[in-house]
């Protein structure tokens, strides 16, 4: 982490999550029910959906900072994407509810009338509170790498366009004597919410299933890898996610003619050089060999540098 109060807003980010978006489910679900908007009705699902990844977000970092045991050598790190799996679940099985219904409503041509214009200044004030909440909430992501707290900034920033959205309905409805638009937003909005917990199911599976780093972030591995002297290539390099933390196995190839200890050596300098330089780096372990991909002769050495951690 940069910063030092960064510790405190990963402590708290939970709770601010929780109690500004129950008080936003509250209120936008009151409003618009009395003020006839479908659309700030579904909006409010938005911020129910918060209120959950909030509590999760507190029980996520909570159990996945614990440190490593014998029961579990690789941490707790996975609490997080099998949490991240429940709320995907959940929320898929109620917004196809509200989908369904919003679809109804839709081809009712009977029911649509234009809601009570309170609902538009409740829109804003969600468009202000869900974008102070997105750069929070996204700060606190990017330094402690953690999958919970990354899909609550997600749907907040979600959430903030899902209530521009509900503002211009409310808007068209009003001025444009479109009363249907605001039941088309909901529609919009319950589709969406549809689609966002998919993107986190399939995140959460890759998770659970040990997926690797992303492409750019392997391409650094080897980059950094290879500027510690000694080494000559990275023939093999493996990678998994656990949690907040990347593990790293990785295969460096040195000269055959040094001697064990000054490969092992290397090998030590490729993992504090790694630890060093990549962000939320959790294990490195190095194997050095002297021999080449392309050949295979038994005269060569191999080895496994001790494993390095940090906690």
């Amino acid at each position: 982490m940069r910063y030092s109060k960064c510790i405190s807003c990963a402590s708290y980010v939970g709770w601010v999550g929780l109690g500004t978006n129950l008080v936003l489910m509250i209120l936008k679900g009151f409003v618009g029910f009395v003020s006839g908007s479908q659309a700030l009705v579904a909006d409010a699902m938005y911020s129910a959906k918060d209120v959950v990844t909030s509590l999760l977000v507190i029980v996520g970092l909570k159990v996945s900072g614990r440190p490593l045991d014998r029961e579990h050598p690789y941490g707790h790190g996975k609490i997080e994407f099998i949490l991240s799996m429940i709320i995907s679940v959940v929320f898929l099985g109620v917004t196809a509810l509200l989908l369904i219904h919003a679809i109804q409503v839709l081809v009712n041509g009977d029911v649509h009338q234009a809601p009570h214009i309170i609902a538009l200044w409740t829109a804003i004030i969600s468009i202000l509170v869900n974008v102070m909440m997105y750069f929070y909430s996204r700060c606190v992501s990017i330094e402690v790498n953690s999958p919970m707290v990354r899909t609550l900034s997600r749907h907040h920033h979600a959430d903030a366009t899902s209530s521009v959205a509900v503002a211009l309905g409310i808007v068209g409805a009003h001025y444009l004597d479109m009363p249907s638009i605001d039941t088309a937003v909901a529609l919009f909005e319950t589709a969406h919410l549809m689609y966002l917990g998919s993107e986190v199911f399939r995140e959460a599976y890759k998770g659970l299933m040990d997926g690797s780093a992303p492409p750019e972030v392997q391409e650094e591995i080897r980059q950094q890898a290879m500027k510690v002297a000694g080494v000559e290539e990275v023939e093999e390099l493996k990678s998994r996610l656990v949690g907040q933390d990347l593990w790293v196995d990785l295969v460096i190839r040195v000269d055959e003619g040094i001697t064990v200890d000054e490969a092992s050596d290397i090998s030590d300098d490729v993992s504090d050089r790694l630890i060093r330089v990549i962000p939320h780096m959790g294990s490195v372990h190095v194997k050095f060999t002297a021999e080449s991909a392309e050949q295979d002769g038994s005269d060569d050495f191999d080895g496994y540098s001790p494993v390095t951690q940090i906690g």
